[in-house]
């Protein structure tokens, strides 16, 4: 006589539905992880060659074509996701501004990476958080704990190491860099407030205008005809960032941000390497202390500001 398979009980359908939608969810983490690290990778690739080609050409002319191919290639992923209406914008004075601000955020980047070592720039980049989280406390009036207080302060003690104004040390591109992270984290703030309706691809298409128009007339001024090596190299600094931010927005996609964006952290080893590998850079014993500080402050802020979010 035929036997029949025994029925699943509800609490066993329940089970496996639980265990399957765990699985999901941790297979999509580890994507979400993938993504964040391989645009780490990529961006640590875009800082150095925006440092070599900044070594042999004028910073206007490297600027001026940064924000050009960054321009066209945001472009490109727009028409090939077949989404034109990317293009399209309601809030156009939002993006004039971010657009202005924009030239700031890619002049200072530039003159980070022309000046200083390229694990200082990274370090200090990775500042970003501690103005936004200070902007978040005091005019958005979100919550705030003791530990995100003390990582605030402590975040900015390790900006100043790095920066510290020592004979041996400073360079005016230290400051010139904590203009990125203003700038920087402006564009992350604003985009709180346009994220509900302009896509990733249009705030980031918008932010290259205000720079090729205004810096079109130094860049000519400047302009020194690059050979094909340089100009592959040039493209290559858009070409890897713009790769880096898909690869980025894709992993915040897969997965929780406050679980996935530490891992951008991994940047510094990458970043570290290839100083070294290039020009034999590597920081002192005390820029390791200040970026150690940073790292360990984002990571907190990054961690710990949702759940004070969550806890409101």
């Amino acid at each position: 006589m035929p036997q029949t398979a025994p029925e699943n009980s509800p609490e066993q359908e329940q089970s496996s539905t639980t265990l399957n939608t765990s699985e999901q969810v941790q297979q999509h983490l580890g994507k979400g992880i993938a993504f964040m690290m391989t645009g780490s990778v990529l961006f640590a690739i875009a800082d150095a060659l925006g440092k070599l080609v900044t070594q042999g050409y004028p910073l206007s002319q490297v600027v001026w074509l940064r924000s050009v191919f960054g321009l066209m290639l945001i472009a490109l992923v727009i028409l090939a996701n077949g989404k034109p209406r990317d293009f399209k914008t309601s809030r156009p004075l939002n993006h004039l501004i971010r657009s202005l601000v924009g030239i700031s955020m890619t002049v200072c980047i530039l003159v980070g990476l022309k000046y200083i070592p390229l694990a200082e720039v990274t370090s200090l980049v990775f500042a970003t958080p501690l103005v936004v989280a200070v902007y978040s406390i005091t005019v958005l009036k979100e919550p705030m704990n003791k530990g995100m207080l003390m990582a605030i302060i402590l975040g900015l003690v390790g900006v100043i190491i790095v920066v510290r104004p020592t004979p041996d040390h400073f360079h005016i591109a230290h400051l010139v860099m904590l203009g990125f992270v203003l700038s920087s984290a402006y564009l992350s703030i604003s985009a709180r407030a346009l994220v509900k309706t302009e896509s990733a691809l249009t705030l980031n298409f918008y932010i290259y205008p205000a720079t090729i128009i205004a810096g079109a007339w130094f860049a000519w001024r400047d302009w020194v005809t690059p050979d094909f090596q340089s100009l592959a190299m040039m493209f290559g600094v858009a070409f890897f960032a713009t790769l880096a931010l898909l690869s980025i927005t894709k992993a915040v996609h897969c997965a929780s941000p406050a679980k996935v964006t530490p891992f951008d952290y991994s940047r510094i080893i990458w970043t570290l390497a290839l100083g070294f590998l290039f020009w034999g850079e590597l920081p002192d014993s005390v820029t390791w202390i200040g970026i150690a500080v940073i790292i360990m402050s984002g990571l907190y802020i990054i961690s710990k500001g949702r759940t004070v979010k969550k806890a409101r």
